[in-house]
C-alpha cells in the first residue's frame, strides 16, 4: 500500500466492504486482482480473443446475480463515470442518443 493513502480512506473502504453481501466479495477480490495486474503491466493490451475470454470469465462470476441488480449496478457505474467526466471537464453536454 502506498504511504500516501490516508487511514480515513482505508477505514471508509473497510466499512463499505463490511456492508456488502458475501456473494459480492468475490467480485471485489477479482477487481482488486485486475487492478494489480493492470498496474504490473500497464502497457499490455488484450487481444480480441483474450477480451472475449475475460468477458466470459466475468459473466460466470455474475451468473447468480439477478438481472435487476446488474442493471442497477450498471446505472450507478455510468453515473459515477458521468460525474467524474463533469469534474474533469470532459463531459459532453446533452443526452446520449447512441452510436
Amino acid at each position: 500500500m502506498s504511504a500516501t493513502v490516508s487511514p480515513t480512506l482505508v477505514g471508509q473502504v473497510v466499512s463499505e466492504l463490511t456492508r456488502l453481501p458475501e456473494e459480492d466479495l468475490s467480485l471485489v477480490v477479482e477487481f482488486v486482482e485486475f487492478l494489480k495486474q493492470r498496474r504490473a503491466t500497464p502497457t499490455q493490451r488484450l487481444s480480441p480473443a483474450e477480451m472475449r475470454a475475460e468477458a466470459r470469465r466475468r459473466a460466470i462470476l455474475l451468473r447468480d446475480v439477478p438481472r435487476e441488480e446488474i442493471v442497477v449496478r450498471f446505472q450507478e457505474l455510468t453515473e459515477e463515470i458521468r460525474q467524474e467526466a463533469i469534474t474533469r471537464g470532459t463531459a459532453i453536454e446533452g443526452d446520449w442518443r447512441g452510436d
